[in-house]
């Protein structure tokens, strides 16, 4: 069985703090977003919805990371190509050692690639910023709020791998 990673209960209003920008209704469409979108070298998106988003923009994220679920409904699948496939299986408020084994595996890997969750993805983004390439733009979804995007700059990857080192979690790169 695989190692899993608790959210510790202090983290939790941390982790409900967007940790980059936040495009809510209509600057989700706006020059701004789109600018963004279409002038980052490598695009994460993290969630069914904002991986759809993106994609309708004619972006293909470079890795989408899925659940199936939109606020805890079931959904159809984002309809967004993908050449290869990574699964992996993620209990809620958890990150499992197959999780992070799998996302190190999608950023290593041929792109596009879709990193599909057997459980909840949204833990996730901390290990997409703290592991994506330095000029990477990490996209995902805050409930109720909109769209986060996080430069997973320097000072991004190391606020990441300091709320992952939290968890239990070192070495993520």
């Amino acid at each position: 069985m695989s190692r899993v990673y608790r959210l510790p209960k202090e983290m939790r209003a941390q982790l409900a703090t967007p940790m980059g920008r936040v495009f809510s209704g209509e600057e989700t469409w706006g020059e701004e977003f789109e600018k963004l979108v279409r002038e980052s070298p490598v695009v994460v998106t993290v969630g069914d919805r904002v991986t759809d988003t993106l994609g309708s923009m004619g972006r293909t994220p470079d890795v989408q990371v899925v659940d199936g679920f939109e606020r805890r409904k079931k959904r159809k699948p984002p309809s967004v190509p993908y050449a290869r496939l990574v699964k992996v299986k993620n209990p809620a408020g958890t990150l499992t050692a197959g999780a992070i084994s799998g996302m190190k595996g999608a950023f290593l890997g041929k792109k596009p690639v879709r990193v599909q969750v057997e459980g909840e993805e949204d833990l996730m983004a901390m290990l997409a910023i703290a592991m994506a390439p330095v000029f990477a733009q990490v996209f995902y979804g805050q409930p109720g709020v909109g769209v986060v995007a996080v430069k997973a700059d320097v000072g991004a990857k190391a606020r990441n791998r300091g709320m992952l080192a939290k968890m239990g979690i070192a070495g993520v790169r």
